[in-house]
């Protein structure tokens, strides 16, 4: 008993370890958020739409709007690193209540269920409004189990945690949805009892949904999420997080083992007529098998029931379990050694091109792939515009906008039609997100577009009579190394690449396309160990890295992603 400081502490590093361990390289959403918290105190709260030229003045509903006024501050002094670690503290936070929550339970299960929670809040995306609801659930989930057992004056810190949520996170009507099944729950328990009911969970409910009007826009942003679930948005079909998740999902697997275990616990604590378990259990795998976004906001809410399903001979089984998520945590952090300063600089979208883009005439009307231009408006600051960005429908609300954005993307017939229709003055092409678009072939035929900039992220095409305006900066030593080895390459020099190939990393150790190539390299020479921890590096850094599948296929690696995901930890040492 007198180490069990011990078990806190491994858990916390571990916890913590894992948070950096696993944060996404393309993460673009946080930047138009830095972009709002940084107009915010320019300019105060905008409540229309300062950054786009087909919905210039438009309303934008400013949910998440405390997140970006908040955060702009901690990334203005401590820049990326200290987002990671407001999000480990987010997760080292909710990794604490949920052991909170299991104190009376065995250290094995503790273990277990922290670490299976974790794992899923850790592969969801990196730095987003989301990463203060992991903190948030739990806080939640804590409270409505004092008030399940018995302690109900707790119930009434709720309301105040709803109001300062919701202004952070509009996700956080999820609280709203468990506090309503503990409510329903408590009732049917009570009446099948033949006792009187206690009222004040309907009371607390009451008030912690008034208090979300609570709000710049009041009702509007209480409507918008609400409006966004139950009907069809064109968004929804773009949306990755919104879809079901699939086996392949990051954290899918880990989910369904934590629903799993809430419904062997619910299934006893029913036994006992116990029916809150599995009204809660029920109605969150639901919404978890809905959506990726609802998979990791929710996983908390299951963690009671998932306890009581660990008496007995499962006991054993945990202990295992634990000692294998916490091995894959450490090795991931251990051998993929992701430096906080490295995610500055990140291969799917460039800085050379937003600089030289924002540094063009005022007023620029600027077509972006709308899941990069986040971090374009962060470098532009309103004063160029762009044609759509990922806010969704919290500003764009013409159902045609994200049609014609996509027939531009993809390179459709009447994409250059629709650029002079929207008088678009400059083109950025991200290699990552458009390969194979014709687009970038019909703007260099048709003579009246030129390319201003070029690197391994893409290329700045502006409008022929304003080419004289741009003057392309020099490349970083990583792309001159990292492209002086093609040459040396073909030209049989094969060492010398490999060298050159290596200096490129030395200077951008995240670089996944160097780690790509090298791979290559290896796969050829025979060197099939090299090969494989080139590119388990590789997709750990950028998974969406085009050809990796087929390059898992050269050296004799057929398996699927999410599986090869399970591994990359051991296979990149």
């Amino acid at each position: 008993m007198r180490w069990w400081w011990l078990w806190w502490l491994g858990a916390g590093l571990v916890v913590f370890n894992w948070s950096l361990a696993y944060v996404p390289g393309t993460e673009t959403d946080i930047w138009w958020h830095l972009a709002a918290g940084q107009r915010f105190w320019q300019h105060g709260l905008e409540l229309t739409d300062p950054y786009s030229f087909t919905e210039a003045g438009h309303p934008w509903i400013r949910i998440d709007w405390l997140f970006q006024v908040l955060l702009y501050p901690i990334f203005q002094h401590g820049g990326l690193p200290g987002l990671i670690l407001v999000r480990s503290a987010c997760m080292l936070g909710g990794a604490g209540l949920v052991a909170f929550m299991l104190r009376r339970r065995a250290p094995a299960e503790r273990w277990l269920l922290v670490l299976l929670v974790a794992s899923i809040w850790s592969c969801s995306v990196a730095l987003r409004p989301a990463m203060l609801s992991f903190f948030f659930t739990a806080w939640w989930v804590a409270l409505l189990e004092f008030g399940r057992l018995n302690q109900r004056r707790a119930l009434w810190l709720l309301p105040p945690l709803m109001c300062l949520w919701f202004n952070l996170h509009v996700a956080s009507l999820a609280g709203i949805l468990l506090l309503g099944l503990y409510a329903v729950g408590h009732t049917g328990e009570r009446m099948r009892a033949r006792q009187p009911v206690d009222w004040i969970w309907w009371q607390v409910l009451a008030v912690s949904f008034l208090v979300t009007f609570v709000n710049p826009q009041g009702w509007k942003t209480v409507y918008y999420p609400l409006h966004f679930m139950f009907t069809r948005s064109p968004w929804r079909d773009f949306i990755v997080e919104v879809q079901p998740p699939q086996w392949g999902t990051p954290g899918a697997w880990q989910a369904r083992l934590l629903l799993g275990l809430s419904l062997v616990g619910a299934g006893r604590a029913l036994s006992r007529q116990e029916m809150t378990p599995l009204l809660v259990t029920l109605v969150t795998g639901y919404f978890m098998n809905s959506s990726v976004r609802h998979q990791y906001q929710l996983c908390a809410a299951l963690v009671p029931w998932a306890a009581l399903s660990l008496a007995g001979p499962l006991s054993r089984l945990t202990v295992v379990a634990a000692i294998l998520l916490a091995s894959q945590a450490l090795a991931s952090t251990l051998v993929l050694r992701l430096p906080l300063s490295g995610l500055v600089r990140r291969e799917s979208f460039s800085l050379r091109l937003a600089t030289l883009a924002a540094q063009g005439p005022a007023g620029l009307r600027v077509f972006v792939d709308m899941n990069t231009a986040g971090y374009f408006l962060y470098h532009f600051d309103g004063r160029q515009k762009v044609f759509i960005d990922s806010r969704t429908d919290q500003v764009y609300m013409q159902p045609d906008l994200l049609l014609e954005h996509q027939q531009i993307w993809t390179g459709a017939e009447q994409a250059l039609q629709l650029l002079d229709r929207y008088q678009v003055q400059a083109v950025v092409n991200n290699r990552l997100a458009s390969e194979g678009s014709p687009l970038w072939q019909k703007l260099r035929q048709s003579g009246q577009w030129e390319c201003v900039c070029s690197d391994l992220t893409g290329e700045l095409y502006v409008r022929r009579e304003l080419a004289g305006l741009f003057h392309e900066p020099p490349p970083p030593a990583y792309q001159r190394d990292f492209e002086a080895a093609f040459p040396l390459e073909a030209a049989g020099r094969i060492y010398e690449a490999e060298a050159s190939w290596q200096a490129s990393l030395k200077d951008y150790p995240q670089f996944a396309l160097a780690h790509q190539w090298l791979g290559k390299l290896w796969t050829a020479q025979g060197k099939r160990a090299q090969a494989r921890r080139a590119l388990a590096r590789a997709e750990a850094y950028h998974a969406g890295t085009p050809g990796l599948n087929e390059d898992w296929q050269r050296i004799g690696i057929t398996w699927p992603r999410w599986l090869r995901a399970c591994f990359l930890p051991f296979w990149a040492i």
